[in-house]
């Protein structure tokens, strides 16, 4: 997971950027996040049942294989079309990490679902740390083009890596099988649970493709000094995951959900009117703190909820659902800022995660 994660946060920082640079506007930058999740919204539900159906290890190892052609193309890529396609080939291997290594961790002890799957998500986090280091030490000697060409072949090495040790070392525990053939119906409390994924996945997109646009074009600055920036959120969502998934499995997870949330959307909700970017790195450390309190509580929500047997399959339409709101999201948010106004998706970004952290104190207070 640390292999293939290291182009995760040079790539969120960067892309818009770099696309913006070519004369770009917000709305096709907003179309290559949507072809990233719409392969996401696609896929995902095909993997959870092919992990239930087949085991989990050959299809997390051959995540790490499209995540190499991915940055490949990533680092070739000249036009948008070429944009459209790393991206629809890194939705592919995001498709088959994820959804596995949930599935793997799910099929762990019960009593410690919260802080495996913090685990997870901070490993992941730190080895996008140790990828943007490497990114934007080289955004710092050379041109951006040529920056961005070799920190791509990078980030493809560090993948192939990890599809050699995949391949090679990695042995996860037996799957279970009961009930592997027969269809997923979803219980009410599942239904409730993808609700607030999808709405809260929309919500969250609606600003992914444009706060780092909306940023530079505000202060006038480098996109390093962006980065900089936002290093001391990356250094917490790299260590807290882990503490606040073992809090929700002391305290319970719907309280860690919707205090996360709920302090996500006054972050969010501020933001356009911080009149400087001190100011906006330390309401990002907020930001960071609080989704790290919140993402191992929903996954192991989901892990609480899921029967052996059907694990991959409910995995994946999890996913889907949070793909379905981030497939709607980047187009939505891009439109809002070129034809409306810049801080409108902001203000409805922190409306809708309000509403998400309402719905899960409602739903999911008494969930054990």
């Amino acid at each position: 997971m640390f292999l293939g994660s290291t182009a995760f946060v040079y790539l969120n920082f960067s892309l818009p950027v770099y696309v913006r640079e070519q004369q770009v506007d917000a709305v096709v930058i907003g179309g290559m996040y949507t072809v990233f999740t719409v392969t996401m919204l696609i896929c995902r539900p095909l993997v959870g049942w092919a992990l239930d159906r087949f085991g989990r290890r050959p299809f997390f190892a051959s995540a790490f294989a499209f995540y190499t052609l991915a940055m490949l193309a990533f680092s070739g890529a000249d036009s948008v079309s070429a944009f459209y396609l790393a991206r629809f080939l890194q939705g592919i291997g995001a498709s088959l990490m994820w959804v596995s290594a949930r599935t793997i961790i799910a099929d762990g002890p019960p009593a410690t679902q919260g802080s495996a799957m913090g685990h997870l998500l901070a490993t992941s986090v730190r080895g996008s740390m140790v990828g943007a280091t490497w990114g934007f030490t080289l955004l710092g000697f050379l041109p951006f083009e040529r920056a961005w060409q070799l920190a791509f072949a990078g980030y493809a090495l560090a993948a192939a890596a990890g599809f050699v040790l995949a391949l090679r070392r990695f042995r996860p525990p037996p799957f279970p099988r009961q009930n592997d053939t027969e269809p997923l119906r979803l219980t009410p409390v599942q239904v409730r649970l993808l609700v607030v994924v999808l709405l809260s996945g929309f919500s969250s997109a609606l600003i992914e493709p444009i706060y780092l646009i909306f940023l530079k074009d505000k202060f006038d600055l480098s996109v390093i000094v962006l980065a900089a920036a936002f290093l001391p959120a990356g250094l917490v969502f790299a260590v807290l995951p882990r503490y606040a998934g073992g809090w929700s499995d002391r305290f319970g997870r719907a309280p860690l959900i919707a205090a996360g949330m709920a302090s996500a959307a006054m972050v969010s909700a501020t933001l356009p009117w911080l009149p400087s970017l001190l100011l906006v790195a330390f309401c990002y450390v907020l930001f960071a703190t609080a989704w790290a309190a919140a993402n191992p509580a929903q996954d192991a929500l989901l892990s609480d909820l899921a029967p052996a047997g059907q694990r991959g399959r409910l995995f994946g339409w999890k996913e889907a659902a949070a793909n379905l709101g981030a497939a709607l999201g980047p187009l939505a948010g891009g439109a809002l800022y070129d034809y409306w106004s810049q801080a409108a998706a902001f203000a409805v970004n922190g409306a809708l995660l309000l509403i998400s952290a309402a719905l899960v104190m409602w739903w999911f207070r008494g969930t054990a």
